[in-house]
């Protein structure tokens, strides 16, 4: 009787022993995250400073061999004034100098790139101008939009189009279930095509007809950010649909956490440190901050290494889902059940059969009350599931 009394008082408490502990588990883990978040933000941000740059430069021997003295610095020689600027528009580099006049120095950057590349290429030709005693001329061949004077809108663009294509990827997967059928994948396929469409038309919209910051090229921007999405929400799918909700969220958490910090938005690549540079080049948000880049201010030069990062991880997903999908078949697992009835062994199969006897109805009214809660056969059942009979 006591036992029954103390089994009702248990089950009366508010929450369980387990509710408590998955919330003070969650607790942690965004507890974790947030700090994750800030270490690596401010890792990448905080205190930029110059790593490498590449500088087309044309100028005497003595200020060239100067210049490459310097290790953040990677100096390529080029003929005259002309290759000079072509360089930097091709985004073959960082900036150039160039010494023309006798007593002057021009030095070209690229704010489209990003204003901290610029600053720093700035500061580098202001400094070799000093020592060489010439007369530092400034010229921006790639300026942003007056909209956008620090060159930052893309980066915001892409950063929180990642937000929006990973939590509606997950989203789409947890309103419609596990994918099953090749017919079922086709129509989520479609739904974050469409859902891509209308997540780049509307930032593609705003960020050129009301701030006027990636004006001129509205269909490429469009692109671009169509493309980024579905690369972003595909890799979510696909890693869902292959391995799981739990690493979809991996995925989700390591794209926030390294990814938006390596995307070289507010602070350019040049002035990344090796870690973060190494992960620009394999997420997908650093490879859509550079596109966007490029068709807006380079006429879409330098835009091949991005193209190629977003369509590995655009294929990958595709790839994964489609494989988690073929996994989850009706058809491929009935196909596999005769063979693995053939294979498994008589205990297995006669244990098998105990369990799906208890599962019938028959089954279920036998069981027999021995002490608190209900039992059948050692196997303990909550009493407000079903009621003992006698």
């Amino acid at each position: 009787m006591g036992r029954h009394h103390a089994s009702q008082d248990r089950q009366a408490l508010p929450v369980t022993r387990t509710q408590v502990r998955h919330i003070a588990l969650a607790m942690v883990a965004l507890t974790v995250g947030v700090l994750a978040m800030i270490a690596s933000y401010s890792g990448a941000f905080a205190k930029p400073s110059l790593h490498h740059m590449t500088v087309a430069v044309s100028a005497p021997a003595g200020l060239a061999e100067q210049l490459r003295q310097q290790d953040s610095l990677d100096v390529r020689d080029v003929a005259d004034d002309a290759a000079a600027r072509a360089q930097v528009l091709a985004r073959d580099a960082d900036a150039a100098l160039v010494v023309g006049a006798p007593d002057r120095l021009d030095i070209y950057v690229a704010g489209g790139g990003g204003r901290s590349v610029a600053n720093a290429a700035d500061a580098v030709g202001r400094a070799a101008a000093q020592k060489a005693g010439l007369v530092p001329v400034v010229t921006d061949v790639a300026p942003p939009a007056p909209g956008d004077p620090q060159g930052t809108v893309e980066f915001y663009a892409v950063i929180f189009i990642s937000l929006g294509a990973s939590v509606g990827a997950a989203a789409f997967g947890y309103l419609a279930g596990p994918v099953r059928r090749p017919l079922t994948l086709a129509l989520r396929t479609a739904t974050l095509a469409g859902y891509s469409a209308l997540l780049a038309g509307l930032v593609t919209g705003y960020v050129d007809a009301v701030l006027g910051a990636l004006v001129g090229h509205p269909w490429q921007v469009f692109g671009v950010l169509w493309l980024y999405c579905m690369a972003v929400g595909g890799a979510v799918t696909g890693v869902s649909a292959a391995f799981g909700a739990a690493a979809s969220m991996a995925l989700t958490a390591f794209l926030v956490i390294v990814g938006n910090a390596a995307a070289a938005g507010p602070v350019g690549r040049p002035l990344l440190s090796g870690f973060y540079t190494t992960f620009n080049l394999i997420v997908p948000q650093g490879a859509g901050v550079s596109l966007l880049r490029s068709v807006e201010y380079f006429d879409g030069h330098g835009a091949a290494q991005p193209l190629l990062t977003l369509g590995v991880w655009a294929a990958a997903g595709c790839v994964l889902a489609v494989l988690g999908t073929a996994a989850r078949s009706p058809r491929l697992r009935n196909s596999a059940s005769p063979r693995l009835r053939k294979s498994a062994s008589p205990r297995l199969r006669k244990s098998a059969g105990r369990v799906a006897e208890r599962c019938t109805p028959a089954g279920v009214l036998n069981y027999r009350s021995k002490g608190d809660g209900n039992r059948y056969q050692g196997a303990v059942l909550p009493t407000r599931v079903l009621s003992p009979v006698d």
